[in-house]
């Protein structure tokens, strides 16, 4: 107890500079119940890092009247304290570097925080983890006033604090990288979000996970209004989120790498989705936007592009299974994995694209697209002549209702192109005509594995020495059928199911 400066001169200790003073990790892990007086208004590079931390007994804060920070001054300060309730006003309007880093994280008794933090000018990792794992905060302050923003800023400020009911306002134009990265994520009372997020000009990770596991958000901002996006700008930003019943407009035009990826994953309460009107891609740009989201029963409309992007929709309906049709992809120029696991589980999903109309693919382009879409009882057309490593595999694998196969023209195949494509159709009664004269690496493996029902097989190939090109590719079909084989083909039966009958054709 006393006033601390006079650890540095005990008879003039009013007078005393304490501008380079340095008292961290004074009292870590010290049983004691009450903090000497902190009067310093300027402060000294850790002055005060790390002070009580760990300081279980401690249930009050000094005053900290400082208004001139310094890097790394409050940093971890409090951290453990888990017996303080109350936090000191902090009235610095401009700060340093990390200076009130993880200042009360772990405090679980606090239950307020400053009414208001007044800053203006922010600094790198400034509020970084600041209330972190507070699990009492029930009130944060009205408003984080700062309008022009600093790289980490507010990553995980409230990260953790499961007792927060409400957000304060974020009016913020101007943002940084990861600036408001996993701000309130796991605040699993937190009820409604701001009101309004106006930036119009993101940065990359700006929003990432910042809402991530708040299973009480109900409403999210009506709009997000940026234009210009940034790398991963909203990835992960309501993931978890199974309360939230609606979803912000998204007016983007030209999108950025992942910057919508698991956006809304795990939203289970979502019922609709939000237009999505861009028409420049760019790579993972939905990945995983609305994987798990068992209650929207409608996709938005995908509007003509001129190129995709490397896995741009991939797995962006994984497990909606109340999602009942697909919209339209009328993209004519893939990318690798572009639609991959698109609709992987939809298990409502009726209704597919009417034609996939690319005659030139990407490797793992329509890979897993319809995986376990148990309702799916037809096929779009697959027009493609040119294909790509892994292009169709296990494309349809699981789609127990599917009774006809689209038909699939191209001669020249690639390693893995329809390796699965059918594996487990038990509706499935006849094979496509399959016309290529030579086979690739693992081509047609497991292409028809499980078809209990395929009774009816035309393969054209001569050449079949490929490694495992037709590796259990008809394993446990109809025990009766009929195999088509091309007159020219030397190779000996094995390859076909014993008990069906051969036929032969010419070339």
């Amino acid at each position: 107890k006393g006033d601390i400066r006079t650890l540095i001169d005990y008879e003039n200790y009013n007078t005393v500079r304490t501008n380079s003073a340095c008292f961290a990790w004074l009292f870590y892990n010290a049983p004691i119940v009450s903090a000497p007086a902190l009067p310093a208004t300027q402060l000294a590079v850790s002055c005060y890092s790390r002070m009580f931390w760990g300081c279980t007994s401690l249930s009050s804060a000094p005053e900290l009247p400082a208004t001139q920070l310094a890097s790394y001054c409050y940093w971890e300060m409090f951290r453990g304290c888990t017996s303080l309730s109350s936090a000191p006003a902090l009235p610095a309007t401009q700060l340093a570097d990390w200076c009130y880093e993880s200042m009360f994280e772990g405090c679980t008794s606090l239950e307020t925080a400053p009414t208001i933090l007044p800053a203006t000018q922010l600094a790198e990792f400034c509020y970084r983890g600041m209330f972190e794992g507070c699990t009492s905060l029930e009130t944060a302050p009205t408003i984080l006033p700062a309008t022009q923003l600093a790289s980490y800023c507010y990553w995980e400020m409230f990260r953790g604090c499961t007792s927060l009911s409400s957000a304060p306002a974020l009016p913020a134009t101007q943002l940084a990288d990861w600036c408001y990265e996993s701000m309130f994520e796991g605040c699993t009372s937190l009820e409604t979000a701001p009101t309004i997020l106006p930036a119009t000009q993101l940065a990359e990770f700006c929003y990432h996970s910042m809402f991530e596991g708040c299973t009480s958000l109900e409403t999210a901002p009506t709009i997000l209004p940026a234009t210009q996006l940034a790398e991963s700008c909203y990835s992960n930003m309501f993931n978890g989120c199974t309360s939230l019943s609606s979803a912000p407009e998204l007016p983007a035009n030209q999108l950025a790498t992942g910057c919508y990826l698991a956006m809304f994953y795990g939203c289970t309460s979502l019922s609709s989705a939000p237009e999505l009107p861009a028409t420049e891609l760019a790579n993972r740009c939905y990945s995983a936007m609305f994987w798990g989201c068992t209650s929207l029963e409608t996709a938005p409309t995908i509007l003509p592009t001129t190129q995709l992007a490397s896995s741009c929709y991939s797995y962006m309906f994984e497990g909606c299974t109340s999602l009942s049709s697909a919209p339209e992809l009328p993209a004519t120029q893939l990318a690798s994995s572009c639609y991959s696991s698109m609709f992987n589980g939809c298990t409502s999903l009726e209704t597919a694209p009417t034609i996939l109309p690319a005659t030139q693919l990407a490797s793992s382009c329509y890979s897993y697209m319809f995986k376990g879409c148990t309702s799916l009882s037809s096929a779009p057309e697959l027009p493609a002549t040119q294909l790509a490593e892994s292009c169709y595999s296990n494309m349809f694998n699981g789609c127990t209702s599917l009774e006809t196969a689209p038909a699939l023209p191209a001669t020249l195949l690639e390693s893995y192109c329809y390796s699965g494509m059918f594996n487990g159709c038990t509706s499935l009664s006849s094979a496509p005509a399959l016309p290529a004269i030579k086979l690739a690496y693992r081509c047609y493996s497991n292409m028809f594995e499980s078809c209990n029902q395929l009774s009816y097989v035309k393969m054209m190939a001569t050449v079949i020495s490929a490694d495992d090109c037709l590796y259990r590719w008809l394993y446990r079909v109809a025990p009766s059928g009929t195999f088509v084989k091309n007159s020219a083909a030397k190779w000996d039966e094995p390859v076909i199911p014993s008990g069906w009958t051969v036929q032969i054709a010419e070339m």
